[in-house]
């Protein structure tokens, strides 16, 4: 796509997102982080409309100075965007898009510290920027260090429009994001609610209204929907009767999928987590055997080709243990049972264990 029309798109989804709203939340650092992009947009605009445009030397320079500041800063916003609006940090890395970790570097190189640029063998180096060298389409500069001086061409369009698809990209993600959570007041009420006393006897009259309540507001039979799916998932966990499970460790697994639940529609995450004996002994056993700590993410698909070897292992590995034994003991029978959704359910817990 043409760098005039993704610029375009990328102010027609900033300004799809309902700033009012969320002024009226008070949420000020959303609204900080869309009138960031908003601005920064309008510095790429210009870059867009003058880049067949004659410049003076000085106007170079402010040109590219002012470009590359305002994409760094554009992805710093979106990084606070996107952990404000989903509720997690992982919904954007840069380190995944070559070009835009590049860019980063180019500015901390020309713009952040040129005349003490630190590097990560912790060796003194310096940028010098070749000012005669700078067009609308490229620009070259040096970075010295004691042993070696290393040259550098910075194409310019690559660069804006590797920044202009990610973003437009990620914006259109978080727009949908933010649509779902915008006027969910109401219903993260209820949920906080339960959340906090659970659990309890007819939680799932309550659960019932919530997502009544959600699908009056949200839900498409079109596309699949994180929030119906784990609904669903809560209720099959509830009355699935086949195999007997002891109710604590039930009740945990059902506490983590609706803290799943608060977290699809609001922006803050449940930080409070709920562990029976038989978890906590998994905890322990997993701290014990930290060589499979990297294995037990197998354990949540019953589809993955090192499921059952993964299991066998696990099993191997806590012989003696009768809690744990039993935890695994659950995950084999309901494999056997071919319950995909329940392995995974019964799994995710383990799969949440941190090392530190």
């Amino acid at each position: 796509m043409e760098l005039e029309k993704l610029v375009e798109e990328n102010e027609y989804l900033i300004e799809k997102f309902n700033i009012k709203a969320y002024y009226n939340k008070k949420d000020y650092a959303v609204v900080g982080a869309l009138c960031a992009l908003e601005v920064t947009n309008e510095v790429q605009k210009f870059f867009s409309a003058t880049l067949n445009k004659n410049k003076d030397i000085s106007e170079k320079l402010m040109h590219l100075y002012g470009l590359l500041q305002s994409l760094f800063v554009s992805i710093d916003g979106l990084y606070e965007l996107a952990y404000l609006v989903s509720g997690s940090k992982k919904f954007i890395n840069i380190n995944q898009n070559k070009d835009l970790r590049n860019l980063k570097h180019i500015r901390n190189d020309v713009v952040g510290h040129p005349a003490n640029r630190n590097t990560r063998s912790k060796e003194a180096a310096y940028c010098i920027l070749d000012k005669n060298s700078i067009t609308n389409a490229k620009f070259n500069y040096l970075i010295c260090k004691d042993k070696e001086i290393v040259e550098k061409e910075v194409l310019l369009l690559p660069l804006v429009n590797a920044y202009y698809e990610e973003t437009n990209s990620l914006l259109k993600s978080l727009l949908n994001i933010s649509n779902l959570n915008i006027g969910n007041e109401h219903i993260i009420l209820l949920l906080n609610n339960l959340l906090k006393k659970y659990p309890y006897s007819d939680f799932l009259v309550d659960l019932g209204k919530i997502y009544n309540d959600y699908l009056e507001k949200h839900f498409n039979k079109e596309v699949r929907n994180r929030f119906v799916y784990r609904y669903n998932l809560i209720i099959k966990i509830n009355s699935f009767n086949k195999i007997e499970i002891d109710k604590n460790l039930k009740d945990d697994v059902i506490y983590l999928q609706l803290t799943k639940l608060y977290n699809i529609i609001s922006s803050k995450e449940v930080n409070k987590v709920r562990r029976s004996n038989i978890i906590k002994a998994c905890y322990r056993f997993m701290r014990k055997n930290l060589d499979l700590y990297n294995d037990r993410i197998y354990l949540c698909d019953l589809s993955h080709p090192y499921f059952n070897e993964t299991l066998n292992k696990f099993i191997k590995r806590a012989n003696g243990n009768e809690q744990v034994l039993y935890y695994f003991d659950i995950l084999a029978k309901l494999a056997n049972l071919n319950e995909s959704d329940l392995v995974y359910a019964y799994a995710l817990p383990l799969k949440n264990f941190k090392k530190s």
